[in-house]
């Protein structure tokens, strides 16, 4: 059966289930009005065993359970809905951990959860691990029969080695996998310690850590060869220093790089960027020095959609990134120069250029304003002028407190508040301050 004709089937099946309970009810009333009348026939003050209702057989469990009476695919779709979130709520060491909790319901509750291999497919492993878990792990994964599998390390101390090879032989199964290391330990590295062969089914690929961490371009160049399929790469640690072996590589399929946490500045990834072509690549979130980025997309040719970005050290050429990304829809820019922000406004003034961008957000730095607040008000309005039937999203964020005296005038509050009747939504606000809307209320008493 269809997933989007399951619903429709349980809420049948739901409508059967009250009526059987009604039907059980009354049930159980005659019976309770037919055992006083058998136990005066028989003079007994309890009735034969052989005919009470055994409570603890199946049948009775399938008559008082409904998810016994439901098909095997509609209560394993229940199980499944059951699950958390992974990876935060796939806690190996918790004790409620799911499909453990299930397995303690009930006989026909196990089979149901032996019998749906996606309860078994994500796993996250604490290390070090708990007592026994390598005897536990095989078979958890064995569960799994076929299933890509789901699986996040996360590194709080000394580990041991076979938890990890159990896992690596597993590793055609592998669909995602999150390496996190919370504590810094000399010669506990993951990757060194059991370094995993062909990943040929990998698709998400994390690396994260708090502390020292780091992978080195080799390291990440060598995961990447080992992950023919990558779609996603999320990259939270520290990028080593780039060695002279000439080990670059061309990626075919993935999609996306992440360098540091979604919703924050992004990390550095210059080092590693200069090691890689990605022609499929549609999201990068980067801080890095325009040459290298100019010189990746050249590289690359790659049908860039969105693009997050710190530029380092220099002002970014947005005409040229408009030539090498014309597909950009997407664009966010952090801590730009105020070089850079003159490049983009007036590439914005151009309409050719970018010419299917509907969303731009842009975080400046408080200092950049005070000597340029009176030109950057104004190049602003024509920029969104320019494309007000195109961009649907505008939000600028101003580092710190801004006082009153920098803020837009009466004319281009009012000017940039008319864009919104073609439907651009604008947002403009400081990190501190009562200072909170362009398009609201502005409360101009800030330092």
């Amino acid at each position: 059966m269809s997933v989007d004709k399951l619903p429709a089937r349980i809420a049948k099946l739901d409508t059967e289930i009250n009526l059987q309970t009604e039907i059980l009810k009354r049930v159980e009333h005659d019976e309770s009005l037919a055992e006083p009348q058998l136990n005066e026939i028989h003079g007994l003050k309890e009735p034969p065993e052989d005919l009470k209702l055994e409570r603890d057989s199946s049948l009775f469990q399938c008559i008082l359970d409904p998810i016994t009476r439901l098909p095997l695919e509609i209560s394993s779709e229940i199980f499944l809905q059951s699950l958390p979130p992974f990876p935060e709520g796939m806690y190996e060491s918790c004790p409620h951990h799911i499909p453990r909790l299930l397995l303690s319901i009930c006989n026909a509750w196990t089979n149901i959860a032996l019998s749906t291999p996606g309860l078994w497919s994500a796993i996250h492993i604490l290390l070090p691990c708990s007592k026994g878990l390598k005897e536990i792990l095989p078979i958890w994964l064995e569960r799994a029969r076929n299933q890509p599998l789901s699986i996040s390390l996360q590194v709080e101390g000394w580990f041991d080695a076979d938890v990890l090879d159990i896992i690596w032989q597993r590793g055609p199964q592998l669909k995602y996998l999150q390496l996190y290391e919370m504590h810094r330990m000399e010669n506990n590295d993951i990757l060194k310690v059991a370094c995993p062969g062909p990943l040929p089914s990998l698709e998400t690929l994390v690396t994260r850590s708090q502390l020292g961490w780091h992978l080195n371009p080799p390291q990440i160049l060598y995961l990447l060869r080992q992950t023919p399929n990558l779609v996603e790469y999320f990259i939270n640690t520290r990028i080593g220093r780039l060695e002279n072996t000439g080990d670059d590589m061309v990626h075919p399929k993935l999609r996306r790089l992440t360098f540091g946490e979604h919703g924050i500045c992004p990390d550095r990834g210059t080092r590693l960027l200069r090691r890689l072509s990605l022609p499929s690549l549609e999201v990068l979130s980067i801080a890095t020095s325009s040459d290298v980025l100019l010189s990746f997309l050249r590289r690359s040719v790659p049908p860039l959609l969105e693009l997050t970005l710190r530029t380092r050290r220099d002002a970014m050429d947005f005409v040229a990134l408009a030539e090498c990304a014309p597909d950009l829809s997407r664009l966010e820019v952090w801590y730009p120069e105020p070089l850079a922000v003159e490049n983009l406004l007036a590439a914005l003034e151009t309409q050719s250029l970018l010419p299917r961008l509907d969303t731009l957000v842009l975080h400046l730095d408080r200092h950049y304003l005070p000597g340029n607040g009176d030109a950057f008000w104004p190049a602003l309005l024509r920029a969104l002028a320019a494309r007000r039937t195109h961009v649907r999203v505008f939000r600028l964020t101003v580092l710190g407190r801004l006082p009153a005296s920098q803020l837009p005038p009466p004319r281009i509050r009012a000017a940039i508040r008319e864009l919104g009747t073609d439907g651009m939504q604008v947002s403009i606000s400081a990190t501190e301050g009562r200072w909170t809307s362009l398009l609201g209320s502005v409360d101009t008493d800030t330092d």
